[in-house]
């Protein structure tokens, strides 16, 4: 008996094939043998040789490959023919694809890496099986072996410029739903500047009252769910992006690497202390995680901890978290130093205290990542997995 990963390599810069190698050396590290099939020609063929010796439980990322075989007449997937469990573990937000959220197959669950995430598929996606919440455990190690050198941080993030997306709205034939758009931005930026203590999905889901929600139904001719979908993926990307755009606005004079597509109007701005790079593969970009001063992090909701910062902890190098993690909450202690919001100076202080001290800053981070590993272990991770297939499995066959 086996697990078999799907893997998707259609993702920019690659992003599963490195989650699959990593998920791959994981679980054999607990006696598990693991297949990695693509999700391409072969795949049918792949997993009918897999399926003849035996398959515990199958991993998709992001839920894609989770339809596969429903038609809009036939909701049976592939998966219900094979009888075999299907656990979807998700980094993104439920407003994105939505088809790989759904959760109507026996056979097939879906587990998030952020509570919020989790919270919203179980409130507004129709579904016969609850959707559960799971850290992601430290899988991630790069080799970087305590070779740290340069004295600059690191931004990898790719960029959807926020005065481009705004323009674009300002400019919408739609005025209620721009209107809608444009304020449900500004109030999500606030947020970020004034302690950032409620989820910018929760700030769209208070602004969509009845009569909001009536009038944007007019407007896009559309289903509540559908609608409600739509706005929170125009606007989640927001969040993300504004922290990008503060790390290098609130750093200008300290030295930065940013790596990823997007950055053309800071490009412009010739700051000597900045310096901008293209990266390829995600599993090409070890070196992104060896500088003295680590990695400035952008996280994709308040309540997240990004996987930037756990291929950090893998690689036993420094971050700073934009989020507001609960790290009270989950591993009992303050590790307030290594998360910032967008309070004016907040992230240059912490910026300033590892430039000062490299080391002691990389040390702490350790201890972060010593008490999360001790909290959120992989064995625990994997006998999850294991004890959610066995769930799967009963509840399918009653």
């Amino acid at each position: 008996m086996s697990i078999v990963i799907i893997n998707w390599r259609g993702g920019e810069n690659d992003p599963f094939t490195y989650f699959s190698e990593c998920a791959k050396r994981a679980f054999e590290q607990m006696g598990r043998p693991t297949h990695i099939v693509n999700l391409d020609d072969s795949l049918m063929n792949a997993l009918a040789d897999i399926n003849n010796k035996g398959i515990d439980f199958v991993i998709l990322w992001q839920g894609v490959g989770s339809q596969i075989g429903a038609t809009d007449t036939d909701a049976t997937t592939l998966w219900d023919q094979l009888k075999v469990p299907v656990l979807c573990y998700h980094g993104d937000h439920p407003c994105h694809m939505p088809g790989n959220h759904k959760a109507m197959s026996p056979w097939v669950q879906h587990i998030y890496s952020v509570a919020s995430f989790a919270m919203f598929a179980n409130m507004h996606y129709p579904r016969e099986t609850t959707a559960t919440f799971y850290q992601t455990p430290v899988w991630f190690e790069d080799g970087v072996q305590g070779r740290f050198e340069g004295d600059f941080f690191v931004l990898p993030k790719n960029l959807d410029d926020l005065d481009t997306t705004l323009d674009g709205w300002r400019g919408a034939t739609e005025r209620r739903v721009a209107s809608f758009l444009l304020n449900a931005a500004d109030a999500i930026i606030g947020e970020f500047r004034n302690g950032n203590r409620t989820n910018h999905h929760d700030i769209i889901d208070g602004m969509l009252d009845p009569e909001m929600m009536a009038a944007l139904r007019e407007d896009l001719q559309s289903t509540e769910l559908a609608v409600r979908v739509h706005i929170h993926m125009l606007l989640d990307k927001i969040y993300r992006n504004m922290v990008a755009e503060h790390i290098v606005n609130d750093l200008a004079d300290v030295p930065l690497k940013i790596y990823g597509r997007g950055w053309e109007r800071f490009r412009l701005r010739q700051n000597r202390h900045h310096e901008f790079l293209a990266f390829d593969a995600m599993s090409d970009n070890a070196f992104q995680f060896a500088s003295r001063y680590g990695i400035i992090d952008a996280a994709p909701i308040g309540d997240a901890l990004h996987d930037r910062t756990l291929r950090a902890m893998g690689n036993r190098s420094g971050f700073l978290m934009g989020s507001n993690w609960a790290y009270e909450t989950f591993l009992g202690g303050d590790y307030g130093e290594l998360f910032f919001d967008g309070a004016p100076g907040g992230l240059r202080a912490r910026a300033e205290r590892v430039m000062q001290s490299p080391d002691a800053h990389r040390a702490r981070c350790r201890e972060f990542a010593r008490d999360y590993q001790q909290q959120f272990p992989l064995f625990a991770f994997v006998k999850y997995l294991e004890g959610m297939s066995d769930m799967v499995k009963a509840r399918a066959r009653r």
